[in-house]
């Protein structure tokens, strides 16, 4: 899934959609509501503490902010950025509504966590492309969320290429690519290489 908590929090607030939004700023970043009706959100600027970014959109990983960062360092970087709590209780309802549409396609799947799998296609009749297309398709339907899917040979090959063309991309390699698409990408992009 493609930015996930993130995601689901602009299901909720539509009005920061294409803004620089951070996850986890605890229940004193919950957004207030004004008597007009408003919300009035939190920005990064106002933390303090100790605590660390869960997530984040992409309008604020182009500002440098990541998962895993300190909540102080990414406000140095995005001090305007919002700053939304988290609600494992909405990520885990979503997570199933995507889950339950990937096995529709097949039962074989390797749940990796709240917003991962990997799925075997093996035994799936038709087009890698189309079928992808279809997956994508259902898990749309199902959340209103976009995901990115890469159909490889092998999972450490569809990982990687899974980020290759986020958000929202639909990747093929084949060993064939992996010379020209993989072999110039920075090691740290190997799942568990690197920081």
């Amino acid at each position: 899934m493609d930015a996930f908590y993130a995601s689901v929090e602009l299901l909720r607030y539509p009005e920061l959609r294409g803004k620089p939004v951070v996850i986890g700023g605890g229940r004193q970043a919950a957004p207030e509501i004004l008597p007009d009706g408003t919300r009035q959100f939190a920005r990064l600027r106002q933390y303090a503490g100790r605590g660390v970014v869960t997530t984040s959109t992409y309008e604020a990983r182009a500002l440098g902010v990541h998962s895993a960062m300190g909540m102080m360092k990414a406000a140095q970087l995005a001090p305007d950025a919002y700053l939304l709590p988290t609600d494992f209780d909405s990520y885990r309802h979503y997570s199933r509504l995507f889950k339950a549409a990937v096995r529709a396609f097949t039962d074989q799947i390797e749940d990796r966590g709240i917003d991962e799998i990997y799925i075997d296609l093996t035994g799936v009749a038709g087009d890698a492309r189309d079928i992808a297309a279809a997956i994508k398709e259902a898990v749309h339907n199902a959340t209103t969320l976009t995901c990115s899917i890469c159909v490889a040979p092998n999972k450490l090959l569809a990982k990687i290429g899974s980020e290759l063309d986020k958000p929202d991309g639909l990747t093929i390699l084949e060993h064939a690519d992996v010379e020209r698409r993989i072999w110039p990408l920075p090691a740290r992009k190997v799942n568990g290489i690197g920081p």
